[in-house]
């Protein structure tokens, strides 16, 4: 009896530890899964502070802020033209979005309504922009050309 109950036992024993195996190898890949989501999560949260705090800088005109979102070359300064600070923003709309993952860039078009103080006459005017994700700084650097009120 001891005989035929012993392979019972080990093919029961077998179940568990595959049923154990399987349990530990799902409980790893949620682990790994959540911890990607999580790092992908926190970039799309570093995004959208950027998009808001860029617009708001654009909104109430503090274009150094704003231009403090640029991916700036060493060599390059970023430089406000002074008749940026005539100019007063109206409207700030977005008008579409493209986000690519794997590249880590986001496409939009932004519409602005805008006037300067010194003509007194609305304008309008759509700005392409192209946010990037650098790793580096764990950062997103708007690498598009600074918005200029032409």
């Amino acid at each position: 009896m001891l005989f035929m109950s012993s392979p019972r036992r080990a093919c029961a024993l077998r179940t568990h530890i595959n049923f154990r195996f399987c349990s530990l190898v799902a409980a790893m890949m949620a682990i790994l899964l959540l911890t990607g989501c999580a790092t992908t999560s926190d970039m799309m949260d570093k995004l959208n502070t950027s998009l808001r705090g860029y617009e708001k800088a654009i909104r109430w005109a503090k274009f150094d802020s704003a231009y403090s979102y640029h991916k700036w070359d060493d060599d390059e300064q970023a430089s406000i033209p002074s008749y940026m600070e005539n100019i007063r923003v109206t409207h700030f709309e977005t008008m579409g979005e493209k986000f690519d993952p794997k590249n880590k860039v986001m496409k939009r078009t932004v519409k602005l309504r805008y006037y300067n103080t010194e003509y007194q006459r609305e304008k309008s005017m759509r700005y392409p922009q192209e946010w990037k994700f650098f790793e580096d700084s764990k950062r997103w650097y708007l690498v598009s050309a600074p918005i200029t009120f032409q």
